[in-house]
C-alpha cells in the first residue's frame, strides 16, 4: 500500500494525448489522490454533482469537464476544471500519468489523468457543480475493488437499468464512467 505512487509512476506515461481529429465530444478528468488531513490516509477525491448541472445530476464523478479550444490540451482541460470545481491549484498537482480513455453511453470520450495532490485544508467547491465531496480511501479501492452493479436510471421521463461495475464511498455508489476509470486504477494497484 505504501508504494502506490511508485507503482503508478512505473505504469503510467506522463504525456498528453494528441487531440483526436474526429468529431467525438471530448472531456478530461483528474483523479486526485492525496493525504487527507481529517483521516491521515491517502484518498481519492470525487464529487457528488448538483441538480443544477446539465447532465449526470446527483452522480459521483471526478473533477473535470468538456474540452474547450482555449485549453490547448486535454491535460489543461482536466487542470482547469479541477480548479473551477474544487479549488485545487495547478501548483498543488503532480500529474503522474494517464489512463485509457473511457466512453460514456452518450458518446463522450473521457480522458483521465492520475495525480498526486496536496489537498488544501479548506476546499473551494463550485456551488453550481458540486453538492459535496466524496472521498474514497485508496486502501479500499486496492483491497476491495469494484463489483458488478445494476443501476436504475431516469432520463427524459424514461427509467431503465444500466449494468456497470461499482464501489461505495461515503454511502454513495460510484458507477458508470467513473467506476470504469477506477477499475483501471485498481488493476494497476492491486
Amino acid at each position: 500500500m505504501k508504494d502506490w505512487d511508485k507503482r503508478l509512476d512505473e505504469k503510467l506515461a506522463n504525456a498528453d494525448w494528441p487531440l483526436p481529429s474526429d468529431t467525438t465530444v471530448k472531456a478530461a478528468v483528474l483523479i486526485p489522490i492525496g493525504l487527507r488531513y481529517e483521516t491521515m490516509r491517502h484518498e481519492i477525491l470525487l464529487t457528488k454533482r448538483t441538480d443544477k448541472v446539465e447532465t449526470h445530476k446527483g452522480q459521483i464523478s471526478f473533477p473535470g469537464g468538456l474540452f474547450e479550444k482555449g485549453d490547448g490540451s486535454l491535460l489543461k482541460t482536466a487542470l482547469r476544471e479541477t480548479y473551477e470545481e474544487v479549488g485545487i491549484a495547478e501548483s498543488a498537482i503532480q500529474v503522474i500519468g494517464k489512463l485509457e480513455p473511457v466512453q460514456t453511453l452518450k458518446d463522450v470520450v473521457i480522458y483521465p489523468w492520475v495525480a498526486k495532490v496536496d489537498f488544501p485544508k479548506e476546499f473551494k467547491f463550485s456551488q453550481d457543480e458540486v453538492e459535496r465531496p466524496v472521498f474514497l480511501p485508496l486502501e479500499e479501492l486496492i483491497f476491495e475493488g469494484l463489483k458488478p452493479v445494476v443501476v436504475p436510471v431516469s432520463e427524459h421521463g424514461l427509467t431503465f437499468k444500466v449494468s456497470s461495475v461499482g464501489i461505495v464511498a461515503e454511502n454513495e455508489l460510484i458507477w458508470g464512467a467513473s467506476a470504469k476509470i477506477l477499475e483501471q486504477l485498481h488493476s494497476i494497484l492491486k
